[in-house]
């Protein structure tokens, strides 16, 4: 019914200019609409309906618990304009009145979602509507120069040498005069606008082809000419301190920019290949917000489970999956359930990825001789309550953490491994004696990420009963599940409703059909059982099938409560859990 009420108020308008053609209506001389001021109403109006239909979608998709009544508050309003337009006789007074109340519900939801989301998500900013002029426009935005002339402006960003020497800013000034340097720029400035962690460029033959790692896949960029690629590598081995001719040996280093008055890190990374010398960044933005375990994605009972673990007294919490899962994310948001006022919390990473408040956090230089181990021996001289250690990879470290565990502090860490049983086993493979793992560790957290589909182009589809019946769900209560748009799919394809969508050309999602990533979970709660079964015989089987007796749930378990309430796909779900 509510679909259908934009087009009969339409008529409703439009009732008095066809009574026009009845000779008994009563009408003076010429028009009775005036054109021009018909216009200024029809763009309100149908300015409203879209607003309604994008306040609508992005509730949703914003998880904004109030999206109801946001929906009641802009259609009432906006009728209540209209009939402010239809009643009063004076046009200069209804027609402000009319954008009056088109406009303040539009820009009180705009204020609010704009808090829940992060910057590059905020819309009618000023880096939201310079992109608006952009993409539609083809235009570049211009300043004037000193001299008086204009030039047109580019990309926001200023980059600075993390050297720790007197000449960084001559490094910088001197890659800011090489040729490519605005290439440089503008490549950075689309990554980040993108949400891209990494940055891969790669030579060939012909040219150098550029790579964006966006919701963990890797998607193709605009590449450069050859010349022009490795005059861009080069530009970033200047400023991260890099010996530019050196192009074989593996190089390492780090630089910072500022993009649209906000800090980002970035790690530099290079190799020499048969083709050339290869450049990745890892992109680093410490402008995100803290996040917290729900919006990990973590379910009700798993959440409450983890918040009491990480704010015991002492122990060690471990987080494990791949490069890539999260893993300091997740130890970022334990972070933030503890008092910090109240405990004394230290961090040794490598590199600090995000600034917390009322937390010392230091950050490894290998160079310089300042290793986990190294930095461990030193803060447990500094009374700390929790040590956060960016990742486990040596015997030294790792014993360290656990003695630190065993003597009255809460460690949380993460170490690479595919699931939570495989963890204890690497850090006996380590060289950690088995009585000390046992001793040690609380619980470890295995994770992935699995990408969420699109809200605004996700196919709503009747899943295979067969397929129901092997992963143990009920076929009879689960009528649907969903799916990004096939690529033969139009733009009108079926959408989230089962209506009409954006489908593979939704510009929400670059048609990719998911936009962001979640957490699947897995939780190992260490018990005395268990203890008593690594200090004898730590076999990752034997441990898991007692783990399950006490409840724990599989990745693949957890993923498909995620599928089920249409956050992701199955597809996807096999693709990160197997």
């Amino acid at each position: 019914m509510l679909r259908r009420l934009p087009l009969a108020l339409l008529l409703t308008l439009a009732t008095p200019a066809l009574a026009l053609a009845a000779d008994e209506f009563p009408r003076g001389p010429g028009f009775y609409y005036s054109l021009p001021k018909l216009i200024l109403v029809l763009v309100v109006y149908f300015a409203w309906i879209g607003t309604c239909r994008w306040v609508s979608q992005d509730s949703k998709a914003q998880q904004v618990e109030t999206f109801i009544t946001w929906n009641t508050v802009m259609a009432g309003c906006g009728l209540l304009g209209l009939v402010v337009v239809w009643l009063l006789p004076w046009f200069f007074v209804s027609y402000p009145a009319l954008l009056a109340l088109y406009l303040t519900p539009a820009l009180l939801y705009v204020s609010l979602r704009n808090k829940l989301v992060p910057d590059e998500e905020k819309v009618l900013t000023e880096r939201h509507l310079k992109g608006l002029v952009e993409h539609y426009l083809k235009l570049r935005m211009r300043v004037k120069e000193k001299g008086g002339g204009e030039v047109v402006a580019g990309p926001t960003v200023r980059f600075i040498s993390k050297t720790g020497r007197g000449d960084a800013a001559a490094s910088v000034a001197r890659a800011a005069k090489s040729r490519g340097y605005r290439a440089a720029t503008e490549m950075v400035y689309d990554a980040i606008r993108l949400r891209a962690t990494d940055i891969h460029m790669e030579p060939t033959r012909d040219e150098m082809s550029v790579r964006f790692r966006i919701d963990g896949i890797l998607t193709p960029a605009q590449p450069f000419s050859r010349q022009m690629g490795d005059g861009v590598v080069n530009i970033f081995k200047v400023i991260c301190n890099m010996d530019i001719t050196e192009k074989r040996k593996a190089q390492d280093g780090s630089c910072s920019a500022e993009v649209d008055d906000r800090m980002v890190d970035f790690r530099v990374a290079t190799a020499g290949s048969v083709a050339g010398e290869k450049l990745v960044m890892r992109i680093l933005d410490k402008g995100k917000q803290m996040v917290s375990f729900e919006k990990l994605g973590m379910e009700g009972k798993l959440r409450e489970q983890v918040q009491q673990l990480v704010t015991q007294p002492h122990g060690m919490f471990l987080v494990c999956g791949p490069t890539g899962a999260g893993k300091s994310t997740t130890l970022y948001a334990c972070l933030n359930e503890i008092d910090r006022f109240q405990k004394n919390v230290i961090t040794v990473e490598n590199p600090v990825e995000m600034q917390i408040d009322n937390v010392t956090q230091i950050e490894v230089n290998p160079k310089a001789g300042k290793t986990f181990a190294s930095e461990l021996r030193s803060i447990l001289r500094q009374d700390p309550d929790v040590i956060l250690i960016g990742e486990i990879r040596d015997q030294e470290t790792a014993e360290i953490a656990c003695q630190a565990a065993q003597t009255g502090h809460m460690v949380f860490s993460t170490v690479h491994a595919n699931d939570t049983c495989t963890a204890l086993t690497r850090l006996i493979d380590l060289g950690v004696q088995s009585f000390t793992v046992a001793s040690a560790i609380t619980a470890i957290l295995g994770q992935r990420l699995a990408r969420i589909l699109c809200p605004h182009c996700k196919v709503k589809y009747k899943p295979n009963a067969d397929m129901l019946r092997k992963a143990n769900l009920p076929a009879d209560k689960i009528k649907f599940f969903y799916r990004p748009p096939d690529p033969s799919e139009r733009r009108e394809g079926a959408g989230e409703d089962g209506e009409a969508g954006p489908g593979a050309g939704c510009p929400h999602c670059g048609g990719t059909g998911y936009r962001g990533r979640t957490g699947v979970f897995e939780l190992l709660v260490v018990t005395d059982k268990m203890k008593d079964m690594i200090r004898e015989d730590p076999n990752p089987n034997t441990i898991r099938q007692e783990a399950v007796k006490n409840g724990m749930k599989h990745l693949q378990e957890d993923g498909l409560r995620n599928v089920i309430e249409g956050k992701t796909s199955i597809q996807e779900l096999l693709r990160v859990c197997k």
